[in-house]
């Protein structure tokens, strides 16, 4: 073909044709050299991505076999290995498409993945509670991707403002019907807000408890809902304090329990030892910087169980001034058996109380000393109070079992006992072990009839059969009784006898200049009642006293009778002589 000279020797044509022909042949054979490579890459990545899943099919075969696990446990894993795969494959190809078809996309993604995870069995060692958890968190998912997806619409028809009056009137209809339509709305508005509450805090509940931890932990803050309602004067005198301001105002926690383990009292205000002015005690003033604070879980849990009475009394009323009453009970209750008596307040009349008296007295009163606290509501002071009747009798019970706990130190147990509830119920049950060391809220492990062990202090148990013959064997009163008691105590106190009613309606006690003044009574009130007791002392004393006219009558009757035998008894005991003799006395 080609010659010595360089030049193409063709048959039947010229050279030219013939020379760009092979260079098209050559360009041609070039190309499908590279497409011949690319498709072969694609062969083989191909047949790489068959090979793996069919090893992962295998091994998803294998792993089904030993736990009999349903078809559509292997359907949904295999649809899912099969989606991440081609997913990998095709990441190009998914960058490429319009945002439209990418959100539809991932919506099918999250579908599928909560209908395989609802499908999908528990494992062998799973819980009820846990499979319930997971279901439950993938319902909320579910709903509120599907919420976020799809807002919701109002069902009630919107209704025009009246055209014919700026304010409401009672009698046109017009306004009637935009009034119903304003509270219908608002009423909609409300169970909205409400239900997404509900799912909030149903989230939260099954995302805490799936794990295992407790709704609060020791490092978190404790609400204090209550501290708004402080009494503004007492506050006011305590930020002013040089006490507070010099002392506690930043002070830690450690050092605010170290103030109040050195204090003497309970009482809101103290008599300087300079000056007849009261001032806000270190213990109230100490109160109120740990409520400002905001103590933690384990700092408040540390406080109601401190070694001094002090530093637990602060705990009871921090609970108390700042704490939800909800949590009350939870917080309190163990306090309510504690037999350790003390003088909370001896600026007061020295009295002297356990400190279970003094916790029941925080829940069921209105006041601390001349102070209001935060008030509860009806049916929660109700519940409290029923609860409470129990608790007198419960400290009996307790003071005589102190004397008697040798019968419980079996370190094995298995003494029959009863347990009270606080609702009044009792239960048949067995100590599981030995008493818990000390004279204070001593308790005792008890397996109840139903499988469960818990702690109970000495004074909701009995021990029937045995001797003596006392609240440590016996029920005692039942709780119908003692609340048919409580609620006739009540319903005495309600009716008013005499000038006694209202007596302490509008009352206040003010300290000024070491004088105490009593403000808000009515006017004359001590005035009248001086009056009204002079005048029951004078018609006793008429009463006592024997009129004139009857003063009168005896001495007629006394001139009349006994003048006359003097007189003739003197007539007779003298002689001729004018000599008086003897005087004679006839008997008979």
């Amino acid at each position: 073909w080609a010659c010595g000279e360089g030049t193409f020797c063709g048959i039947g044509g010229p050279e030219g044709p013939w020379l760009d022909s092979a260079m098209a042949f050559s360009a041609a054979s070039l190309n499908l050299d590279s497409l011949q490579n690319m498709v072969s890459q694609s062969v083989a990545a191909s047949t790489l991505a068959a090979q793996s899943l069919a090893q992962m099919q295998s091994a998803l075969q294998l792993a089904q076999a030993p736990l009999s696990a349903p078809p559509t446990l292997s359907t949904s894993l295999s649809g899912r290995l099969s989606s991440s795969l081609s997913t990998s494959l095709s990441t190009p190809l998914a960058a490429s498409l319009t945002p439209s078809l990418a959100s539809s996309l991932a919506a099918t993604t999250l579908a599928e993945r909560v209908a395989a995870r609802a499908a999908a069995p528990p494992p062998a060692g799973a819980s009820s509670a846990a499979v319930a958890a997971s279901q439950a968190t993938a319902s909320s998912e579910s709903r509120n991707r599907t919420s976020d997806q799809q807002p919701e619409v109002s069902t009630v028809e919107e209704v025009p403002r009246c055209h014919l009056h700026r304010k409401a009137n009672k009698a046109c209809k017009f306004c009637k019907a935009y009034s119903n339509f304003q509270e219908q709305k608002s009423k909609e508005n409300e169970d909205r807000r409400n239900a997404a509450l509900e799912r909030f805090m149903g989230a939260t509940t099954t995302n805490t408890r799936a794990k295992g931890v407790e709704k609060l932990r020791e490092d978190d803050k404790v609400p204090v809902p209550n501290l708004v309602h402080f009494p503004q004067v007492l506050k006011e005198r305590i930020l002013s304090d040089r006490f507070f301001t010099q002392v506690l105002a930043n002070s830690s926690v450690s050092e605010i329990r170290n103030t109040v383990f050195s204090c003497d009292t309970c009482e809101p205000e103290i008599r300087g030892s300079t000056s007849l002015d009261t001032s806000p005690s270190p213990f109230f003033c100490s109160v109120y910087r740990m409520l400002m604070l905001k103590l933690t879980e384990g700092q408040l849990q540390g406080l109601l169980n401190n070694r001094s009475r002090w530093v637990r009394c602060a705990g009871f009323l921090y609970v108390r001034l700042g704490v939800h009453f909800d949590r009350y009970w939870e917080l309190l209750s163990d306090a309510l058996m504690d037999p350790e008596e003390f003088v909370p307040f001896p600026d007061r009349g020295g009295e002297r109380m356990s400190e279970g008296q003094f916790v029941e007295q925080l829940l069921t009163k209105e006041k601390y000393c001349d102070f209001s606290l935060p008030r509860l509501a009806a049916a929660q002071r109700r519940v409290l109070n029923e609860r409470l009747v129990l608790y007198e009798q419960f400290r009996q019970r307790y003071a005589a079992h102190l004397d008697t706990l040798d019968r419980f130190e079996d370190p094995d147990g298995g003494v029959p006992v009863e347990v009270c509830t606080v609702d009044g119920e009792w239960l048949e049950g067995r100590t599981a072990g030995p008493p818990t060391p000390g004279r204070r809220r001593v308790c005792i492990p008890v397996n109840l009839a139903q499988g469960v062990e818990q702690q109970v202090s000495i004074g909701m148990l009995i021990c029937p059969g045995m001797t003596p013959h006392d609240l440590t064997t016996s029920r005692g009163k039942t709780y119908q009784e003692l609340l048919e008691k409580y609620r006739e105590q009540q319903r005495e106190s309600a009716v008013a006898s005499g000038k006694d009613y209202c007596k302490s309606s509008g009352r206040h006690t003010i300290h000024a200049g070491g004088q105490t003044f009593i403000c808000g009574e009515k006017r004359g009130r001590d005035r009248e009642d001086e009056i009204e007791a002079a005048a029951a002392l004078t018609r006793d004393a008429k009463r006592s006293t024997p009129s004139l006219e009857q003063e009168m009558k005896m001495a007629a009757i006394m001139e009349k009778y006994c003048a006359s035998n003097r007189a003739s008894a003197q007539s007779r005991s003298q002689n001729q002589d004018g000599i008086e003799g003897p005087e004679r006395l006839r008997l008979g």
